[in-house]
């Protein structure tokens, strides 16, 4: 497929709309601005940059692959990701109630407050992998995907989703991801809506596609219900952005508002994978998207799609970045340094640390380009901080016993990859270990004092 004039030009004039907002995002920033924007963010930011992060290149490429393999059942992870936004409300409002006197930053923050810095490093270091891996995703994703529909090579898309965002973030910071994300959602949204009306035609076979529940496997159905509700409480990108918002109300609204966003967004999504397993049979799941693309897109929308495709890769990958940048200024560099760090230190290790995933990012994604093992492993490591994670806001639990959750958990993923068993079923029992550990332990050190 040949790039027109007119796509070429959507695509450059898109790009130099968000370095454009992360300039203007840098014109008389405070250090906080930059670190958090300010904790000032609004409703329309928390939303649009919270689906945003959410629908990326990796979910886009991971959850039509779904509903291509099990049908419209895999719908159910966004349904699923809806209740955990819901379920999370009232641990968001405790964590920003706490966040606002401590300065929270990053998810490993509350673990270093909750408990000491062994269990805060420890969380930081699991959470380290589980984001470079989604990183590594990102780029991986987006960037097949943008090289399949546009005819660019995979290493053009990767160089330009790289740098634009490698640039925008560099000079704006967290205030120019929320903002990014706000026009990138417009487009994501605007996109999705006229995708709907261009994919569902009169076509009977269609139809009948969207409407066969014959493939539809009630435990697979439980299983992506679970794992969309339970992701929300190993997802930095969300916790940040509890610590970035205005108000409890934003908090609150921003996560209904985001739930109902999910799951419309997650029904277009949907609608490209099951249009290519009613008109593409036969290929691999992965790529039920860019296929679907390619073959159900008229050619004058050609454009408007890799638009989307590119919002989809940048949405998330600067929210990755930047998780990955400020955790390490924060949950390392500050934690451990003998002086304490000033926000504007802060900033500035952030900007070196952007820069370092940047290239990082680039060059992982050049030479490793199956993201299917990286999937299955980041989230079974992932997986093991969820337990002592929701468990902490009701009991007062033993660092011991947090820590033996956290091995646990560990050493169970590395098991299987030892025993070439990591696949998805096996990886997301880590979080059944690592809760197994952490009652033990807990009944254990009871009555001890660590």
């Amino acid at each position: 497929m040949k790039l027109t004039f007119l796509d070429l030009s959507l695509l450059i004039g898109y790009a130099l709309v968000c370095v454009g907002i992360g300039f203007w995002c840098s014109r008389g920033h405070k250090d906080e601005d930059y670190l958090i924007a300010g904790r000032k963010m609004t409703l329309v930011g928390f939303i649009s940059s919270v689906v945003s992060s959410y629908i990326g290149g990796a979910a886009i490429v991971a959850y039509s692959a779904y509903v291509y393999e099990f049908g419209i059942s895999a719908i159910a992870v966004f349904l699923g990701t809806a209740i955990g936004f819901i379920v999370f409300i009232p641990y968001a409002l405790k964590l920003r109630k706490v966040s606002a006197d401590k300065e929270f930053l990053t998810l490993s923050d509350w673990f270093y407050f909750k408990f000491d810095k062994r269990i805060g490093l420890v969380s930081a270091i699991i959470l380290f992998v589980v984001y470079f891996g989604m990183l590594l995703n990102q780029f991986i994703a987006g960037s097949s995907i943008l090289a399949h529909i546009s005819g660019l090579s995979y290493e053009a898309a990767l160089l330009i989703s790289s740098s634009i965002i490698s640039i925008y973030l560099l000079v704006g910071g967290f205030k120019s991801v929320i903002k990014t994300d706000i026009f990138q959602y417009i487009i994501l949204f605007i996109l999705f809506v006229l995708l709907g009306f261009i994919l569902i035609k009169d076509d009977s076979s269609f139809t009948h596609e969207m409407l066969d529940l014959n493939r539809m496997d009630p435990f697979m159905t439980i299983v992506f219900i679970a794992f969309g509700v339970l992701i929300i409480f190993q997802s930095a990108e969300y916790w940040q952005r509890v610590y970035a918002a205005k108000s409890d109300k934003v908090v609150k609204r921003g996560l209904i508002g985001s739930a109902i966003l999910v799951i419309l967004s997650g029904i277009a999504v949907s609608i490209v994978g099951l249009a290519a397993h009613a008109y593409v049979p036969g290929i691999e799941s992965r790529n039920a998207f860019a296929e679907g693309l390619t073959v159900l897109i008229p050619q004058k929308f050609i454009g408007a799609s890799l638009v989307l495709l590119f919002a989809a890769i940048m949405s998330s990958a600067d929210t990755i970045i930047f998780v990955l940048a400020s955790s390490l200024s924060k949950d390392y560099i500050s934690h451990f340094k003998k002086t304490e760090l000033s926000q504007h230190n802060l900033k500035v290790y952030t900007r070196y640390f952007i820069i370092i995933f940047s290239v990082l990012g680039f060059g992982f994604g050049w030479f490793f380009r199956d993201l299917v093992s990286v999937i299955i492993f980041i989230t079974g490591i992932g997986f093991t901080v969820i337990p002592a994670a929701i468990a902490s806001f009701h009991f007062k639990l033993s660092k011991n016993a947090v820590l033996a959750s956290f091995i646990a958990g560990i050493v169970y993923i590395l098991i299987l990859i030892i025993t070439n068993n990591l696949i998805a079923e096996m990886s997301i029992a880590s979080i059944v270990v690592a809760t197994i550990f952490l009652i033990i332990f807990q009944f254990i050190y009871k009555n001890q004092n660590d």
